[in-house]
Formats: structure tokens, sequence, C-alpha cells
């Protein structure tokens, strides 16, 4: 590079001050147009020792942190104040397009309650009109369109569509009130609806069947706040009841007196990733559906700031959410001002709070750049010491990197930086303890892990397949090893045990007392045999092995260790189930009439030696379902430490119990998740599902 520099600016000397301006022009094109060149090749040097000076005046200047502190100092006193600026300018930003975003959503969720609440109206209205008249489905239109004009009076352009099907002949009738077709046999609801839906649609699968306020023609856009209900009339008629509101101008209208700000609908925009964008109407003036101003006529119209928002609407074919690239995007005026003054009085600028408010902000500004000044200069003082004491603990971690631990750093100042280097010199007193300490650490969760790998294998693999039952388990651990247990006792092909138990206490203790009692619990069941589990009436005695079971773990473990348990016989033959619950959360039986508890039993296992249990003996039913679980199920609390409860279990199960038992099982874990809030759970989570076929 030195040589190539040498001869660009030898070459460079004799083009500018030695050849004279006729030699030039006698050269040929070529050789002219090298020497032309000589100039902006030196711009390559020119980096490369630019670069190479910069690197060095680092290394020499700014190896030093006294320099550095000095230069840093500097840069603290203009820096910050920019950085506060811009911080404040982008919060400011963001939080003004949350809180629109949020008015916006909370205005359009509030419109679609109160078409929603229409809709329970009106249906109210049907079933009454329904009930024991003699005139069947006649006297359906003039109370759809008696009622309708309520929802018309405060919705002018929505619209009322009501089908009705009859189980016997198979028909089906449709009625129509207020910005629909007359004609309306073509009609049909989205199949993906199962009960009722409210909310914010795209009409895309009979978009022809809705039309202007007062015109025939069809209507322009394809957004509705829609709520959707289904019903009977007695035992020969289905029907469902769909109201529409579109999202037109008089909704934008709506939107505008409740934000303070002007809006526009569009279609067909192509919007940035971030969902935030800055434009104007000349931009949009091709794509608007609707606004809340004269977009043609207006001169303010021209050149206004807007931001652009994703409204997220349901596909109404198919049910699914349309995302940014596919959605009507609603357009809000960039006027904080605005949004303001309708939020707030107007007057408030002017009184002797706000007066008061801003002297107090100006005070708060001559101090912060009061601080700046002082830390300058402070900084500047205070970088000699501190530079001292860096230069000591670098001797010394100079000595640590070589192994030598007895050094010692010199305290000279009573201060923080002298207990900093006392600190120092107790870390190299620690750091040989704290190796020795890992090493064992790793040790002991070496342990654990093949702990966890040998409990992985108590747990059955599977679940045993049988003709009338369909049977899953899982346990979650809250911890690396768990102290829940469950199992399942085959016996041959004629039934089988389910065992579900929770020991008291966490961690390696539990572990070890939950492989206690799988043991106990196989050995008994083994040595009584299948004949004398089952019974000859099926039955069993369940309860006779809790019995058995309960002294052994008295007798094996310390008086404050014990266990919940819970031990179920299914005997196939005979379709029966027979149950000893010892102090566990009572199994939910689930059946076409309701639901059971199963409680009967007696106490915890471990605790008293003389114990007496009982058994209870259930008859089983196609469609049945069985759910046993541990507390870790029902004691999930979510982030305002509610638990997930025992009820709210029911209700779940009981909506899905056509479900498999390992859908049913995937389902109830799922949603226990997603309640909890803590990512680390306190507690197992144990689950066994057995549903009859």
């Amino acid at each position: 590079m030195a040589r190539f520099t040498v001869a660009l600016a030898a070459l460079w000397v004799v083009r500018t001050w030695l050849l004279p301006a006729s030699v030039l022009r006698s050269l040929p094109a070529s050789v002219a147009l090298a020497l032309d060149l000589i100039g902006p090749l030196l711009a390559i040097p020119a980096v490369y020792y630019s670069w190479k000076l910069l690197a060095v005046v680092r290394r020499k200047f700014l190896w030093k942190i006294r320099r550095r502190l000095i230069l840093a100092h500097i840069l603290i006193a203009a820096i910050p104040v920019a950085l506060v600026a811009v911080i404040l300018y982008v919060s400011g930003l963001l939080f003004y397009y949350q809180l629109s975003y949020y008015l916006i959503r909370n205005q359009i969720g509030i419109h679609t309650a109160q078409i929603h609440a229409f809709n329970l109206s009106l249906n109210s209205g049907l079933q009454q009109a329904m009930s024991g008249n003699r005139e069947g489905p006649a006297v359906l239109k003039s109370v759809l369109d008696r009622d309708a004009r309520y929802l018309l009076g405060t919705y002018r352009t929505a619209s009322v569509v009501l089908r009705v099907n009859d189980r016997v002949s198979g028909e089906a009738r449709v009625y129509g009130a207020g910005n629909v077709r007359s004609d309306l046999g073509d009609y049909q609801v989205p199949g993906w609806i199962l009960d009722q839906f409210f909310g914010l649609v795209a009409e895309d699968a009979q978009p022809g069947i809705f039309r202007e306020a007062g015109s025939a023609k069809p209507r322009r856009g394809q957004l509705y706040l829609r709520s959707l209900i289904f019903g009977e009339f007695g035992s020969e008629m289905t029907y469902s009841l769909e109201v529409s509101v579109p999202f037109d101008g008089d909704m934008l209208d709506r939107l505008k007196a409740a934000l303070g700000q002007d809006l526009l609908l569009a279609d067909h925009v192509q919007n940035t990733d971030l969902n935030v964008m800055l434009q104007d109407t000349e931009i949009l003036r091709s794509n608007i559906l609707y606004s809340t101003f004269d977009v043609e006529g207006s001169q303010e119209a021209v050149g206004r700031p807007v931001w652009s928002m994703q409204l997220y609407p349901v596909l109404w074919s198919t049910g699914s959410e349309i995302g940014p690239s596919g959605s009507e995007i609603l357009f809000v005026e960039l006027s904080a001002t605005r949004m303001l003054q309708n939020a707030f009085h107007a007057g408030n600028s002017e009184t002797n709070v706000s007066r008061t408010i801003l002297g107090a902000l100006e005070l708060v500004v001559a101090f912060f750049l009061a601080v700046e000044l002082l830390s300058l200069i402070a900084g500047i003082l205070l970088s000699k010491s501190i530079t001292n004491a860096v230069h000591n603990l670098d001797r010394g971690t100079e000595f640590i990197r070589r192994g030598d631990f007895s050094h010692r750093i010199v305290v000279k100042s009573d201060d923080q930086l002298g207990a900093l280097a006392e600190s120092f010199n107790q870390m190299t007193e620690y750091v040989q303890t704290l190796v020795r300490e890992r090493v064992q650490k790793e040790r002991l969760e070496r342990e654990l892990e093949i702990a966890k790998e040998v409990q992985e294998q108590l747990f059955p693999k599977t679940a045993p397949r049988m003709r009338k039952m369909e049977l899953t388990g899982l346990c979650l651990p809250a911890r690396i090893v768990s102290g829940d247990y469950y199992d399942f006792l085959q016996f041959e092909d004629k039934g089988i045990g389910l065992a579900l138990g929770d020991i008291c206490g966490k961690g390696i203790s539990a572990a070890l007392l939950m492989a206690n009692l799988q043991a106990t619990l196989r050995s008994n069941v083994m040595a009584r045999g299948t004949q004398a589990s089952l019974g000859r009436e099926g039955n069993g005695d369940v309860s006779g092995i809790v019995k058995v079971l309960n002294q052994q773990i008295h007798s094996l473990t310390s008086a404050n260790k014990f266990a919940s348990f819970f031990y179920a016989l299914y005997d196939e033959e005979r379709s029966t189930l027979t149950y000893c619950n010892a102090g566990h959360n009572p199994p939910l039986y689930f059946h076409a009439g309701g639901y059971r508890r199963l409680t009967v039993g007696g106490t915890v296992v471990g605790v008293f030696p003389d114990a007496e249990f009982d058994q209870d003996t259930i008859a089983l039913r196609s469609g049945d379902v069985l759910l046993a679980y541990t507390d870790g199920i029902v004691e999930s609390v979510n982030e305002y430490g509610e638990e997930f409860g025992e009820q709210r279990l029911i209700e779940f199960v009981q909506g899905r119990r056509d479900l498999s038992a390992e859908q049913l099982q995937k389902a109830i874990v799922d949603e226990v998740l997603l309640w909890a809030f803590e990512e680390e759970r306190d507690d197992d989570m144990t689950l066994i599902v057995a549903r009859f076929l």
C-alpha cells in the first residue's frame, strides 16, 4: 500500500504541477483518461490510512481508562438530553396510537354487544309469539318486521334474517327485515358456527343479499358487526336468527362522536409490517369506502396525516381471522389535540393547576441541566481515583489468570473502591471453594437426572387396551422428579386396576415414597392374584388392598409422611367399577344424568395404622367418563391468584364428553396450562381419563 500511495502521489504531482496544459491536450485519449483517474484512486489510500490513524489514536489515547472516562463524561453531558427527548417522543407516539386503537376497539365491542343484546331480545319475542300460536310460522314475519323497527331506529342500515327449518318436511323458510333483498331463498348459515356468534366479520359468503339503505344496489364494502344465534320452536322446527349492521359511514360517525377524530375505511391499501403507516388522503382517495368528512370537496382533506389500524375481522365463510394482507383498513386522523379535547374539558389548559404543573416542569428541566453540568465536573475529578483502583484490579486479575491465588491488593481508601479491593481479596480465597462446590453440584444434578429417568420407567409407558374402555394417563412433574403416582394393573383380559396417589412433600423424598407406594401396591395385588382381586361378583376387595397398603406405608415411613390415594378395580365382564378413596381429591364420574364425586373410602394412607376403609361399586354405561386427578390440576392459579377449581373442571369436561379419552386428556391439560400464570408450577399435575364404550 505504501508503494502504491507514493506512485499515485508522484503521478498526481507530475500531472498537476509539472506537465503544461498544451502537453496534456496532445496526449492520447487513453493516457489522458489514466491521468484523470489518479485523483479518484487517491481516495483508496486516504481511507486506508485514515482508518489506521484512527486505530493508533484509539490504541494510544484511549487505552487508559482515565481518558476514556473523561471522554465519556463529555458525551454524557449532551447525549442523554437528546435520548430523553427521543424516548419521550417515541413513547408519546406509541401511547397515542395504542390509546386510539383501544378506544376504537372498545367502541366496536360496545356496538357489537348492543347488537347481540337486541338479537337475544328479538329471539325472546319470537319464542313468545310461537308459544301456543295456532297460525304457525306465518306469524314470524309480522313479529320480525315489528321488532326490527327498534333496531333500524338505532342502526338504520341494519338487517335481520330469520331462517326456519322444518324437521318434518325438510323445507326452509327465510324472512328478512331491513336492508336485505326480498328474495332470500338462497340464504345459508356457515357450517363452522355451532352455538352462537357475535363480532366483526367480513362477508364473503353471500354479499349480494345486502344492499345500501334506501337502494336496491348491493352494499359497497364487506365488513359487518354481526350476531347469530340458534333456537327451536318445539320439536318440529329449528331456526337461525342473524342481525347484521354494516361497518359503513354511519358506524364511522358513531366512532368519531366517541373518539373526536375523523376516520376513513379503505381497501386494497398496501400496509407496512409494523401496522403503523403515515399517509395522506391523496394516496387513499381511490380506495376509500367510507369517511367522516368529504374527501373530494374538503380542502383540509389533502395532506391530512392518518394512522392505519387493522381490524382483524372473521371471514364469514370459514370462521378464520383475516390477516393484515386481506382485510379492510381503518385510518384514524393523526391529531392528539382533537382526541385530548374530546377526553378532557377544553378550558383545562388555562387553569391555575395547569400553570402550576408547567412551572414545575420548567424547574425540573433546569435542575436536570444543572445536574448534567455538575456531573461533568465531578466525573472529571473522580476519574483519577477510579482509574487507580481499576489499575490495581487489572494487576490482580493477571495473577489470578496465572493461577496465583495468594496475591492481595493493597487497600488504600476507605470507600466503595476500597471495599471493592477487599472483595477482590476475599474472592481469591473463595475461588477454590467455589470450584469444589461446583463439581459437587454438577454431580448432584447428574444424579437427579438419573433419578428422573428411573422414575419415568415406573410410570406406565402405554395404557392397556380394553374392549369396552379407552384409558390414558399423564404425569407432569413440577420439578425434576415427581411426588405424584399413577398406575394401571391389568388382570389378564378380565379387568384392570387404576391407581392414583399424591405424596406429601416435594422433590427426592416424595419421589422415593412414590416408588415405595408403587412397589407395595403391586406386591399386594400380585400376591392376591387375578381371581382374588376381581372377586366372585366382580367388585373385589378394593378396600382390603388399601387397608394393607396403609399399614405397610405406616410401618415403612416416618410419622410425618403420608399420601392421598385412590384405587379402583374395573371389571370388563360385568361393566362395573369398584373403588376406594383414601383422602384423595374425589375423582369425577360423568354419566348421562350428570356427574358424581367418588368419595367413599377413608383417610390418607400412612398416618393411622388401624384405619378402616370402605368401598363402593358403580355400574358403568356406554359414554360414561371417569376423571381422576391430583390437586395440581384444580389448584393451578392464574395471574390474579384465582384457582382453576373443581367446578370449572366439571363444566369443562361436561362440554366435551364426546371426545376420546386421549383427546379429553389433552384438552384438560392445555386448558389448565393456559390458565396457569407462572411458567414453573407449584405442584405436580397427574391425570387419568377413562371413557367407557
